[in-house]
């Protein structure tokens, strides 16, 4: 008989790999794509990540409780103003949360247009979840305040 297998331990703001979350920290997925949405959501939970889902802009922005500590994961093609637009109303409103943009189409203008919103990644699709759990695991380092995280833009598309 084989010993039985077990899946490791996943304490809510802990990784799979052990590294922590900051306290309190939450995904913020906005994107409008039904299928998307739920199979990140599903994935990024699966992985010890708090996910709060929105399916637009307007809906992330009226739901966003000011002062919480996270990352934001958003399509940059929303029917609603897209993520640009989006990471613009935050800026105006005061509001710092590490972004990651992605895109099945990133063009430069767009990049730069992002980064000076206050994006810090972007990330092509498709990818996998791997990918996108270090984009977050990055975001995350920087909104704890280790300013030597936002090492990672994308300065042209793939």
């Amino acid at each position: 008989m084989s010993p039985k297998r077990t899946a490791p331990i996943i304490t809510p703001h802990q990784n799979p790999d052990g590294t922590l979350l900051p306290e309190g920290a939450t995904i913020f997925l906005v994107d409008d794509d039904d299928a998307v949405r739920d199979a990140l959501a599903m994935s990024l939970r699966a992985a010890g990540h708090p996910v709060a889902v929105f399916g637009s802009a307007r809906h992330f922005l009226d739901a966003y409780p000011h002062g919480s500590s996270g990352c934001l994961v958003v399509d940059m093609d929303l029917p609603d103003g897209g993520a640009v637009g989006l990471l613009r109303t935050l800026a105006v409103a005061g509001v710092i949360l590490p972004a990651i943009i992605m895109s099945r189409r990133l063009r430069r203008n767009a990049l730069v247009d992002g980064l000076l919103s206050g994006c810090i990644l972007f990330l092509d699709k498709p990818f996998g979840i791997d990918e996108l759990l270090a984009l977050i695991r990055t975001a995350m380092e920087t909104s704890a305040g280790n300013p030597s995280a936002m090492s990672t833009y994308a300065d042209s598309p793939r």
